[in-house]
């Protein structure tokens, strides 16, 4: 969906889109915690902390010369989608590196997915509902992300699921994305591929860990 309101937090304008991911980050959190445990909500929430501390620093990289002209803008800017993309490639590579080496479990990494399309859900709704903007539109992507998010709640999730689930994940957002203002050219339709490829591969082309708990009800 389309940002076409600002929300004036305390001495704060903030965009709404980052309200509303804000807001699905520490719902998605509290849901894990209390349906799934306190072990798959820190691999989430670490894994939310990386990715956002290298949004948020990959300014350096994506506006240089700002940054040196001054570097409190560091405090102000991010490093907008290249920012979150780098962010989300090194904890896909730290997450394939502790699932080899076996300090990541079965449970904890089908936990980190359900976390994933949880809160990819939970922010196109909150844009639905923080914007202003066709209501066909909005209430396509609404039904069909919160049918999404039930449905990979209420289902017994095991490792031969997940590529097939990760298929119908991004295979939903790309309906979505038709049917929303910006079509397929949108930065969450490519964070969606990114992170459904990444757990096809890392459940098709990595050793599974047998008798780690390797299903979630």
């Amino acid at each position: 969906m389309v940002v076409t309101k600002l929300y004036l937090i305390g001495n704060m304008t903030v965009p709404s889109n980052y309200l509303a991911l804000i807001v699905a980050f520490i719902l998605a959190y509290s849901v894990i915690r209390l349906k799934l445990g306190k072990v798959p909500a820190s691999l989430f929430s670490d894994s939310v902390f990386y990715m956002l501390i290298i949004w948020k620093l990959s300014v350096i990289l994506t506006d240089f010369s700002t940054v040196i002209r001054a570097p409190i803008s560091i405090i102000y800017f991010n490093g907008g989608f290249t920012g979150f993309s780098l962010g989300l490639l090194f904890v896909a590579g730290r997450i394939w590196f502790d699932w080899n080496r076996r300090k990541v479990d079965t449970k904890s990494l089908l936990a980190l997915f359900i976390g994933a399309v949880t809160v990819q859900a939970l922010f196109q709704v909150m844009m639905v509902l923080l914007n202003k903007g066709s209501l066909i539109a909005g209430i396509g992507t609404i039904v069909i992300f919160i049918a999404l998010t039930i449905f990979v709640w209420r289902t017994e999730l095991a490792e031969e699921h997940i590529a097939l689930v990760s298929v119908l994940f991004m295979a939903t957002h790309i309906f979505v994305a038709a049917i929303q203002p910006k079509g397929l050219l949108n930065p969450p339709l490519f964070i969606t591929l990114m992170i459904g490829m990444f757990f096809i591969l890392i459940f098709k082309f990595t050793k599974v860990h047998s008798g780690r708990g390797s299903e979630i009800e």
